[in-house]
């Protein structure tokens, strides 16, 4: 397996070309930044951007290993009962969104995704944009918020790698603070994580060569975070908030550029 993970990185780059890698890791490293700085973002940044150079299949499924990794770190951070606490608290939240995701992985092969990516890329920059301008969402009710997050982001995160969107929405709207919120997102997307990899594996989109490319790709994904967890540090909660919904913003301007304009 060590020798494999020397020989894959040049397969890789005869079969799609060097400039192209190199973007695709430019675009995690991205993704590691913004996430260790916000707490999330790197399925959407790092497919984003490797989704314009690589088979959108491909790009997905070199998130892996590093969605794995860098949750736990990221969830370990304040500790393990922290994060056992998290998991009790939003387990329902948690237990649809891994049925749901590991079913909806089984469609990628065969789905047309720009009607989801309008849906998406509208209601987020919606929901982010009002929030910029003021408006602050009642919390909403529970557990069918939770439900309905569950449901809608393990569909979508099946089919795109990013199921974090409408778990998201929720946490903001309960308004939870800096460090839960950080440590929620981990928690939730590190669980996510195996659905999506167990699903992916059963459909051939992960397979020998991907996963060895998704374990090589925790160098730019760790690099990035670290440097992201310097700068969160330094962030309060009511700025982190705002950096949340700006790049909450930018992500539904991407889902409406792949419902628009994605080839």
């Amino acid at each position: 397996m060590i020798g494999f993970l020397f020989d894959a990185p040049g397969e890789a780059i005869r079969q799609y070309g060097s400039w192209p890698m190199m973007i695709a890791i430019a675009g995690f490293f991205l993704g590691g930044f913004v996430k260790g700085t916000i707490g999330f973002a790197l399925p959407t940044i790092a497919v984003a951007v490797g989704a314009t150079v690589l088979p959108p299949e491909v790009a997905v499924a070199y998130l892996a290993v590093p969605s794995v990794v860098m949750n736990i770190w990221q969830g370990a951070r304040e500790g393990l009962s922290e994060a056992w606490e998290t998991f009790l608290e939003f387990r329902v939240l948690i237990g649809v969104m891994l049925v749901t995701l590991f079913a909806s992985t089984q469609l990628l092969p065969y789905l047309n995704t720009r009607g989801f990516s309008l849906i998406m890329g509208i209601g987020l920059s919606v929901f982010s944009v009002a929030q910029l301008f003021g408006w602050r969402p009642t919390s909403p009710p529970r557990p069918a918020a939770d439900i309905t997050a569950g449901i809608s982001g393990g569909f979508f995160g099946g089919i795109s790698g990013a199921w974090g969107v409408p778990v998201l929405m929720l946490l903001l709207s309960l308004n939870i603070p800096k460090k839960r919120f950080i440590r929620t997102c981990a928690v939730t997307f590190l669980l996510g994580s195996f659905p999506f990899i167990a699903g992916h594996m059963t459909t051939g989109v992960l397979n020998v060569q991907t996963a060895a490319i998704s374990v090589l790709m925790l160098l730019p994904v760790g690099i990035g975070m670290w440097l992201g967890q310097q700068v969160q540090d330094r962030l309060d909660g009511e700025r982190l908030r705002t950096v949340i919904l700006i790049v909450l913003v930018l992500a539904g301007a991407n889902f409406l550029r792949q419902a628009f304009f994605a080839g």
